[in-house]
């Protein structure tokens, strides 16, 4: 009891701010909308903008403003993002907890170790300052706190949990603005991060078995041990599902940090040198097309989604029996 003394607290913080918030009619209240960038983030995100699509074609420039910058400009293209939604992989053309670890491990590795502490506080900044160029959407808040969180830790020789990182940073954010609680964003990412803290580690060991490659067993365990609690979410919200979401994500999510890293080297190439910029677009553009026709190809298969829907109950009882089963599974792990 002591040791969740502090999210009982924070807990209970929540439910009283929701509640002043939003009254007793929870029906009236609605997520906060997206924060619009303001001032110098606005004139970077639109200057990046105009760079991107002056050197990439659509839909590639698409691909990585939204990998890169979290600009979503899918609405120009709607017949592509109907291609990413029924291959369920529309949510990789945004900016979410991975581009930040991504960011901040790329700038650690530049800098030198994290252990001084003039290296994890200037990593800190920079990777706040891309946080807030992205338009610090609710995803991207839970990972810079959580980042944040472990990178501290280390520093001090501390070894944290991720469960309690995770869990600890939601309920921040839901004390800071309990509206949160309503942002589909906010909801996925967490579900998405807490199935990854239950169950990669299952199913690595089970796929270990069958399989020699890591990279192959690592993209496998990550991408099916996210739909264990999204997918009932992605039904209730969207009244469909697509059932090779799994196997076109491992397909491609090797794109996804190599696309990042390159566009956001090929981003500063066009502000430096217009020559130089044509020339990386030829190293940046391939993972973006292999993405592209990978999309493609498997958005032609009618099988590819299907029509259902899940009830709110179903939807209750299903989160209530598979968090049910992971706690005592754990705790019986932990006896042994």
């Amino acid at each position: 009891m002591k040791k969740y003394g502090a999210f009982i607290l924070m807990f209970c913080f929540f439910i009283l701010h929701f509640y002043v918030v939003c009254g007793r009619d929870v029906l009236i209240c609605k997520a906060p909308d997206s924060p619009e960038a303001t001032g110098i983030f606005a004139s970077i995100r639109n200057s990046a903008t105009k760079n991107i699509r002056k050197y990439i074609p659509s839909p590639h420039s698409e691909l990585l403003l939204g990998m890169l910058l979290g600009i979503d400009d899918l609405k120009t293209i709607p017949r592509f993002s109907d291609m990413l939604r029924s291959t369920g992989t529309i949510h990789i053309v945004v900016v979410s907890g991975y581009n930040i670890s991504l960011v901040f491990e790329l700038i650690i590795s530049v800098i030198g170790t994290q252990y001084k502490l003039k290296n994890l506080v200037i990593a800190q900044i920079l990777t706040l300052v891309y946080s807030l160029l992205t338009g610090f959407q609710p995803p991207v808040i839970r990972a810079w706190i959580m980042s944040s969180i472990v990178s501290w830790g280390r520093y001090s020789g501390r070894r944290i949990e991720a469960l309690q990182v995770l869990i600890f940073s939601a309920l921040a954010m839901l004390c800071f603005n309990p509206l949160y609680l309503l942002s589909l964003s906010f909801q996925l990412s967490f579900l998405a991060t807490l199935s990854l803290v239950l169950y990669a580690e299952a199913f690595s060991k089970l796929f270990s078995k069958k399989l020699r490659n890591k990279a192959l067993i690592a993209d496998l365990s990550t991408t099916l041990a996210a739909q264990v609690l999204v997918w009932p979410l992605i039904s209730s919200y969207f009244g469909r599902i697509s059932l090779i979401s799994p196997f076109v994500n491992c397909l491609i999510l090797w794109t996804v940090p190599l696309a990042t890293v390159l566009g956001g080297i090929f981003l500063i190439t066009t502000y430096v040198n217009s020559i130089l910029a044509h020339l990386f677009v030829w190293i940046v553009y391939p993972p973006l097309d292999i993405f592209v026709q990978v999309i493609r190809f498997f958005s032609k298969f009618n099988f590819a989604v299907v029509d259902y829907k899940i009830s709110t109950l179903a939807l209750l009882i299903y989160y209530f029996f598979v968090l049910s089963f992971s706690y005592f599974y754990k705790i019986s792990v932990d006896d042994k």
